[in-house]
């Protein structure tokens, strides 16, 4: 495959999402007022809530994922003729964001995490139907995210499987174009000006933290979205207009965050600030009810929870109290066993080459703090921590002036409260950065520094520039640094881009789909690895 089709697909494939994103709110949701970001993320729910829904009865083949994305590019061309018009900046700004994004979508090297379940994993959705129990063939099966469903709509004839890893890739795309968005429309209202500083800074960790798509895995893709989240939150809790969009959004950007990571349930508790905030409680309430992208978001939800729960047993793995007594079930001491290493990794007392002797006492209470501290503080924490103190230097002087407006501060100290509660469930349970320190960090720094940056008075044409060199700033330092790193895989993996662009792929790692595959198709003495299957209703169930 050379560089030309694999940066068409690339191209097309987005424009189908925002195209389902488009007709499912023109025919379905009619709120019509989502921006071309929004349509795009709302697309990867849509599609994302058809492949577990169609995953079900046939396995999501090439040629199914190529009708659909047919389907969806003439969805799009059928937006631009009704909307070109009236959003024709959108377009450009969208357009302006594919040719952006090729920097990222050039790489040699996936998620380690890649090779080892997400891979495997797209392909078992790409080749069979949902069956029971399929984590017991491999650990990363126990908890599937949303994002591998996403995944396996990009497996397409003559493209094979080049395109699987990119779908951490359409959720950046679909951010940048809501955060840029946010502070084109935003920037000129001073009662607004706190949210162009949060969504600047959505940027900010977006593109430069989160750079490398190598790293994104299932984690980062969750984290930029609680980002935008919070942003959402504000915009609702402060201004009245356009709260069922706001509201929708809400609720979109929670199905979506949950689904990539179960653990992120706590999130749904943000209703409550947002509820306290609301003069008329109860016909808040009654709106989130009689919203259609709530009953979507609940199917999603059952969805995700049935998917863990015919993987594992368990609705939410490996939460031991979840697990339910059915023959496909993990055995219970393993869900422990795994819950225990979970919480030891994430507290530094485990890596490959190391693990501490006495894990169940190492993790309680904070004897983990010392060596977390030694090995992982001091390794990862400290330099964003740096990170975070630079950034917010460069925007406290860049920002600062004497002069100040009189504008009323916005409300924010009872979510900003939630984040701390967050921030302290997140550190005494799972304090690795990929398990939620990336956002909750800056979140803690970021909020406060700006709603203390709004009242700096500028003009508006200064601000706009001050705006657009920074935004410029972010772009090019992204870009510099993937042109760095596409030339740094060249060197080390022989990598060559323009001859083949995808990443170097190691089939010997989807064997596990082999050994399902071969399970399925046993007639007798089926037990390999000490599993075993039976057919219900035509359906596989593996069991020990």
């Amino acid at each position: 495959m050379n560089f030309t089709i694999y940066t068409l697909a690339f191209l097309l494939i987005s424009t189908s999402i925002v195209g389902y994103g488009y007709i499912f709110d023109k025919f379905i949701l009619k709120i019509k007022k989502f921006n071309l970001g929004y349509l795009g993320l709302l697309g990867i729910f849509v599609l994302t809530i058809f492949v577990y829904l169609a995953n079900i009865v046939t396995p999501i083949t090439a040629n199914i994922n190529l009708v659909i994305h047919i389907f969806g590019i003439f969805c799009f061309l059928f937006y631009i003729k009704n909307e070109f018009k009236i959003n024709n900046n959108q377009f450009k700004l969208f357009f302006f964001l594919l040719i952006f994004s090729l920097f990222f979508i050039f790489t040699a090297k996936t998620h380690d995490d890649f090779e080892y379940y997400h891979f495997a994993y797209i392909y078992l959705i790409n080749n069979e139907i949902t069956q029971f129990g399929v984590g017991h063939f491999n650990n990363g099966f126990r908890v599937p995210s949303s994002i591998f469903y996403f995944s396996s709509l990009f497996y397409l004839p003559y493209l094979k499987h080049d395109l699987v890893h990119l779908g951490s890739i359409y959720f950046t795309l679909f951010i940048n174009f809501v955060l840029l968005f946010k502070i084109i429309n935003l920037r000129n209202n001073i009662n607004y000006r706190f949210l162009v500083y949060l969504c600047f800074i959505g940027l900010i960790v977006s593109n430069i933290f989160f750079y490398r798509l190598g790293e994104h895995g299932t984690d980062r893709s969750a984290q930029i979205l609680i980002i935008l989240l919070f942003i959402e939150v504000l915009l609702l809790v402060n201004f009245e207009k356009n709260k069922n969009l706001t509201i929708s959004i809400i609720i979109i950007l929670v199905s979506l965050i949950i689904s990539l990571k179960a653990f992120y349930l706590i999130y749904i508790s943000l209703i409550v600030p947002i509820l306290i905030y609301q003069k008329e409680k109860l016909n808040f309430i009654k709106k989130i009810f009689f919203l259609k992208s709530t009953y979507f978001a609940f199917l999603f939800f059952i969805l995700v929870i049935f998917t863990y729960f015919i993987n594992s047993g368990c609705l939410i793995y490996p939460l031991s109290i979840s697990c339910l007594n059915v023959s496909w079930a993990i055995p219970i001491n393993q869900v422990v066993d795994w819950n225990e290493y979970y919480q030891l990794w994430s507290k530094a007392g485990a890596t490959p080459n190391f693990r501490v002797t006495s894990p169940e006492e190492y993790i309680q209470g904070f004897n983990w703090l010392p060596n977390w501290i030694d090995i992982y503080f001091f390794n990862k924490v400290s330099d964003y921590l740096f990170s975070i103190f630079f950034i917010t230097l460069i925007l406290f002087f860049y920002f600062y002036s004497k002069k100040k407006y009189k504008i009323k501060i916005p409300k924010y100290k009872l979510i900003y409260l939630f984040v701390i509660l967050f921030f302290i469930e997140w550190f005494y349970n799972h304090p690795a950065l990929r398990y939620g320190g990336y956002h909750l960090i800056a979140l803690i720094v970021f909020i406060p520094l700006s709603i203390y940056l709004q009242n700096n008075y500028f003009k508006k044409q200064v601000f706009n520039k001050k705006l657009f060199i920074l935004i410029s700033i972010v772009l090019l330092i992204s870009v510099s640094r993937n042109v760095g790193r596409i030339v740094k895989e060249s060197k080390i993996y022989n990598y060559d881009f323009l001859a083949k662009p995808s990443y170097n792929r190691n089939f010997q790692n989807i064997k596990v789909y082999y050994l399902i595959k071969d399970m399925i198709n046993c007639k007798s003495d089926c037990v390999k690895n000490s599993i075993k299957v039976k057919k219900i209703f035509n359906r596989n169930i593996f069991y020990r």
